[in-house]
């Protein structure tokens, strides 16, 4: 990716943001629809809107960077990290995901329902009560990630290995788990969430 000198300090519009350009510590405004985003750093910095839906974001990284509430339905995002970002109830419905890293974010209640995901990886993250429904998911990895209360229902989930993943429950259909990887200690939380009592 090619860079340029950072931007600090300062309220963009992001119609005139530049691919290879390094934002920190700014505010980004929009005063249209802006439907494509190629190859930008994005460093604490505060956006002035919420809408990113149907926008294509393609090799961009986004570090301490809020999201939360945002709309991001049907958008297209290819190539791009996400690190220690807060997306508590973000909208992600229909969105497709390919080559994508979150790390430390928030995600807590964020919506993936009805979307792909291709080489997603969720590293550290904390994803308690979000919505994984119906999704499309070849080649993600859940590491050490918090899944408590996350909602697989209606999404295969053959080759997912959730073993380094913290839950008390989780919402699956049995018939679409086959292939799942869970270490000894999650299968009594599993197993509860089918309504199945384990006794000694």
């Amino acid at each position: 990716m090619k860079q340029s000198t950072p931007i600090e300090n300062q309220t963009v519009s992001l119609e005139h943001i530049e691919a290879g350009t390094v934002l920190k510590n700014c505010e980004i405004q929009s005063a249209q629809e802006r439907k494509m985003l190629s190859e930008v750093q994005f460093n604490n910095c505060i956006f002035l809107f919420d809408d990113f839906s149907k926008t294509e974001i393609l090799d961009c990284s986004f570090t301490h960077c809020e999201f939360s509430n945002f709309d991001f339905e049907k958008a297209i995002i290819y190539r791009n990290t996400f690190t220690a970002c807060k997306l508590l109830g973000t909208n992600f419905i229909q969105a497709g995901f390919k080559d994508t890293t979150f790390t430390d974010c928030l995600m807590t209640y964020a919506n993936f329902s009805d979307s792909k995901l291709t080489n997603i990886t969720f590293d550290s993250d904390k994803l308690n009560e979000t919505s994984f429904q119906h999704v499309q998911m070849k080649k993600v990895n859940f590491n050490h990630a918090l899944i408590d209360g996350a909602d697989f229902s209606e999404t295969a989930l053959k080759d997912l290995n959730f073993s380094s993943c913290e839950f008390s429950s989780i919402r699956i259909d049995v018939n679409l788990a086959t292939g799942l990887k869970i270490n000894q200690f999650q299968a009594a939380g599993l197993i509860s969430s089918f309504g199945i009592k384990v006794v000694e």
